[in-house]
């Protein structure tokens, strides 16, 4: 039996995939102490692993806007983020003396604290895989779907120039580099994604936008549904058998009050049943009267309320698409930041559903686009195909075998 730490990121979409992994590494035998906030640690002891705190040391969240501005601050706050845990808890990590350490992919302290305790490290993509390597194959598209500097005058200027990309993400990092005093940085892989020798990716290549650039280095693992024993109250006895649409946005965002009116102006009338799950960020009073046909919640069990939807009007969450792909529901996406428009673009892709790229969705808008999905059967085939995708793969079992591998040949080699 191995000992384990997992450092995970304070954020339902990165928490909730990574439940599965740990529970099926502690039926191995394994021995895991998982780090994160407070709020999520019954979540985790579920599980079986040892819940430790970052004692408020963390707190992911959103930040307005997108660009290249926008990026580099997400970048600043993981490196500052990763010095002042490396810091609080190196002594307390020492102390526990894991085999190995896995990581979310974003937490770039998991990767220092395996590196300066010269133990393996793993690193974990609970989000849309995306690496620096994808823009060799497209690098218009890291620009517009990753940098979000789509309306940067810079790159409309230079567009379709090959070498634009590279000599920003170049300058980018060097400029984080001189900043925090390190070396030799790759501000893609090595601070949004922190790789590692084995990295696990929650998808499929079938899946996955420019697969071809993911070496084997990256371990596709689809993804699974891990139950989730949540004492939530929901009045399942009012869904009616009318065709069922569930609208979820995540649980971090602020100003979502005027999305939220769109859908209630566009599915008003009552051919339809609507679960609203709102998030304890809006008052609902705000959002006025509320049409008898919808249900509106802070919040609601969401992998029981997919099995009954129809339709899911999201954000376009890593965890939102993934679980309503595997319960075979063909999506509506409207992203709001960072990832989910590359999440978006994938389900169109894939066919699984409709992005909306407005920058402002009308009521009319979205309510023809739920009907197309309503009445279009290959979006929900498409669903299955994708999710059969992700079985295909191997699964946890697939991911855990090639993780205690990895550390079996790493040890290996290190005694030899």
């Amino acid at each position: 039996m191995a000992k384990v730490i997992f450092f995970g990121v304070d954020l339902h979409g990165h928490v909730n995939p990574t439940l599965g992994l740990i529970h099926k590494l502690i039926e191995r035998g394994e021995e895991v102490v998982y780090y994160c906030s407070d709020a999520f640690q019954d979540k985790i002891e579920q599980t079986g692993a040892t819940f430790r705190s970052y004692k408020g040391l963390l707190g992911f969240g959103t930040n307005d806007g997108s660009g290249i501005d926008t990026f580099m601050v997400f970048a600043d706050f993981i490196v500052n983020k990763s010095h002042i845990i490396v810091e609080a808890l190196q002594e307390e990590v020492k102390q526990w003396q894991p085999d190995y350490i896995i990581h979310d992919a974003f937490s770039l302290w998991g990767k220092q604290f395996a590196e300066r305790m010269d133990i393996p490290g793993i690193s974990v993509f609970a989000n849309f895989p995306f690496i620096d390597e994808m823009a060799d194959l497209d690098p218009d598209f890291f620009m517009e779907y990753v940098l979000r500097a789509a309306d940067d005058p810079i790159y409309k200027k230079y567009k379709g120039q090959h070498d634009m990309y590279r000599k920003l993400l170049d300058k980018l990092s060097r400029m984080i580099s001189i900043k925090h005093g390190l070396q030799n940085v790759n501000v893609i892989n090595d601070i949004f994604c922190s790789k590692e020798a084995l990295n696990i990716l929650f998808t499929s290549r079938e899946f996955q936008i420019y697969a071809d650039a993911f070496d084997e280095s990256h371990l596709f693992a689809g993804y699974s549904l891990y139950s989730r024993k949540e004492s939530v109250e929901f009045p399942y006895e009012q869904l009616d058998g009318r065709p069922l649409i569930y609208i979820a946005f995540g649980t971090i965002y602020n100003e979502l009050e005027e999305i939220y009116k769109t859908c209630l102006e566009a599915f008003a009338s009552k051919e339809h049943q609507v679960i609203l799950s709102a998030g304890n960020k809006i008052n609902l009073k705000e959002l006025g009267e509320i049409p008898d046909n919808f249900i509106v919640r802070p919040y609601v069990p969401q992998l029981e309320i997919l099995k009954r939807t129809d339709v899911f009007i999201s954000h376009g969450g890593a965890n939102s698409i993934y679980e309503g792909l595997c319960n075979h529901v063909p999506l509506v996406v409207m992203p709001q930041v960072f990832d989910e428009y590359m999440g978006a673009l994938m389900v169109e892709k894939a066919g699984a559903g409709i992005y909306l790229r407005q920058a402002e969705v009308s009521a009319a808008d979205l309510k023809e686009a739920v009907e197309q999905v309503l009445t279009t059967p290959s979006y929900r085939d498409n669903c299955c195909r994708i999710q059969q995708s992700f079985e295909a793969t191997g699964g946890l079992d697939y991911a855990v075998d090639g993780i205690l591998k990895f550390v079996k040949q790493r040890v290996a080699h290190e005694t030899l």
